[in-house]
């Protein structure tokens, strides 16, 4: 499945519209993933990230069967504020992980990120027909764990010590979204 030809079209939570990420995107997404403050809590460290690396990533993604990768813009003026994104897409096994950045930090704490995962596990579940929705979050994270919880997201195991940051290891949070349903894995 094309799932570029799916994301067509905005999304509409309550704060944010999600729409797919664009090629003019690309350099408000890097200084996001290159200041530390953001890139603190992101799955890998792109503090040396340039502009054609991430060129070639929108290449790979906009082409990809398996991700689908959106700018989360606020609802009210349409600053793009950050991205989220669906990633190792499985529709036969019901599955995906998400992921989400509020690069705009004057964003954080607002609901805007809890508003972005919200519309984003409703359209993965309606649209897409998945079930199963997982993610990693680090447990210094903790503006990121209150906000799965809120979404209804259930830690289902815990990395010890698996992720080095500022000179020490912490735990990594694998948690998971299970759609309720007949439906088995």
């Amino acid at each position: 499945m094309n799932y570029s030809t799916i994301t067509e079209k905005e999304i509409s939570g309550g704060k944010v519209i999600l729409r797919p990420l664009k090629k003019q995107d690309l350099a408000r997404s890097l200084q996001w993933l290159t200041d530390p403050l953001v890139n603190k809590y992101l799955s890998q460290n792109f503090k040396n990230l340039t502009m054609e690396q991430e060129e070639e990533w929108f290449d790979y993604i906009h082409n990809s069967q398996q991700d689908m990768v959106f700018a989360i813009l606020d609802r009210d003026i349409g600053l793009h504020i950050g991205n989220c994104a669906l990633h190792k897409i499985n529709g036969s096994r019901g599955s995906c992980e998400i992921g989400i950045v509020i690069g705009e930090k004057e964003y954080w704490g607002k609901g805007y990120g809890t508003d972005s995962i919200k519309t984003l596990v409703d359209f993965a579940l309606k649209e897409l027909r998945l079930f199963k929705i997982r993610l990693n979050v680090y447990t210094y994270n903790h503006r990121a764990i209150k906000l799965y919880d809120k979404c209804r997201f259930e830690l289902i195991r815990v990395l010890k010590r698996n992720h080095l940051y500022n000179g020490r290891y912490w735990d990594t949070l694998i948690m998971e979204y299970m759609e309720k349903s007949d439906r088995t894995d």
